[in-house]
């Protein structure tokens, strides 16, 4: 029997980041939603207390009470660099009958991370977006040590990596799951990942077809490494350089099959990266970003049947509500929001 498709994990992301952006930030300061650990002085949390932000967090929890029992996860409606505030939104869930995944933001007083610690088996990681991997690496390394490794280099708790990109991160530290919108905005941009599987960085290359033609740009055995994969996926090099959601499919099954053969099962020890003994799970990597309703099915039944299955999943942001009613419908009625 086959399997279906649409069978995947759902994660309800609340939206906080494309929230800050809007209702926060300052228009003299550079960066990306205030994240990095330079630009914090500049933040200014007064947007929390808007009727518009309490109108959001008050429909965010309404819709988490409403499809609770189809979605598989959801986090908190956390509040960027500020944990007291995030602290509350937590309270204010739970006491809706919710159970979100708290968000622990790095850079913050440990305290708030231990807090969680006590009471959840789940916690989700943020901060992480835009600092450089030489940056995070550091501080990801004492935070994993000091709180979240037993004595034996295994982890305590099941960790959400938000925007977790850096493939150095995603195979460095033994997160439970982690999401990403690379897949999807290389796609857009017009760029596939070469099929290279035993090195730990990602090689992408244009594939548009208004570029070069792809034989004109790469060496015969990648060309030929190109062609097999296409192949395998039951991808046309035509489609995959004139049609983006084809290049999100590529993407994504480069990204998951690269992922499985570096990786362990879960649990695995960060000192020697080994599964422990009856590990029988894997990293969940959550495609993250947004699809029209055609493109959602086209995804799914794109990336279906490709030994992917222990590691797919859908990550959709609570910020644009119509695309995650469209991926709780797409999964259990097998249509999405028209």
């Amino acid at each position: 029997m086959k399997k279906n498709p649409f069978d995947y994990p759902i994660f309800a992301d609340c939206g906080a980041p494309s929230l800050y952006n809007k209702l926060s930030r300052r228009t003299n300061v550079s960066g990306t939603m205030g994240a990095k650990f330079s630009e914090r002085k500049f933040d200014n949390f007064a947007y929390t207390e808007t009727q518009e932000y309490k109108d959001y967090l008050r429909s965010y929890i309404d819709f988490l009470v409403l499809h609770k029992d189809k979605i598989d996860h959801y986090s908190n409606l956390d509040v960027i660099n500020n944990p007291s505030l995030t602290y509350r939104n937590q309270k204010l869930l739970e006491e809706a009958g919710l159970s979100p995944i708290p968000v622990f933001h790095l850079g913050s007083d440990v305290k708030w991370l231990k807090r969680y610690l006590k009471t959840n088996e789940y916690i989700a990681l943020g901060g992480l977006v835009p600092n450089p991997t030489k940056v995070l690496i550091p501080m990801l390394d004492t935070l994993f040590k000091d709180h979240l490794l037993d004595s034996n280099g295994f982890p305590t708790h099941k960790l959400h990596g938000f925007a977790c990109t850096s493939m150095p991160l995603m195979l460095r530290y033994p997160w439970y799951s982690v999401d990403s919108t690379t897949c999807r905005k290389l796609a857009i941009f017009g760029s596939i990942i070469v099929p290279e599987f035993t090195s730990e960085k990602l090689v992408t290359l244009s594939i548009s077809s208004r570029d070069i033609p792809l034989e004109k740009k790469v060496t015969p055995g990648v060309l030929q490494a190109i062609k097999d994969r296409a192949e395998a996926y039951n991808i046309t090099l035509d489609d995959l350089s004139q049609r983006d959601i084809i290049r999100a499919v590529w993407n994504y099954l480069i990204f998951a099959e690269k992922l499985q053969k570096l990786l362990p099962a879960w649990p695995w020890n960060f000192k020697n990266k080994k599964a422990g003994e009856g590990a029988d799970e894997f990293l969940t990597f959550y495609f993250a970003g947004v699809l029209s309703a055609k493109e959602e099915p086209h995804f799914w039944k794109g990336v279906a049947f490709k030994d992917v299955e222990k590691i797919k999943g859908r990550l959709q942001s609570f910020f644009y509500k119509t695309q995650l009613e469209q991926a709780i419908n797409l999964k259990f009625n097998g249509h999405g929001s028209e």
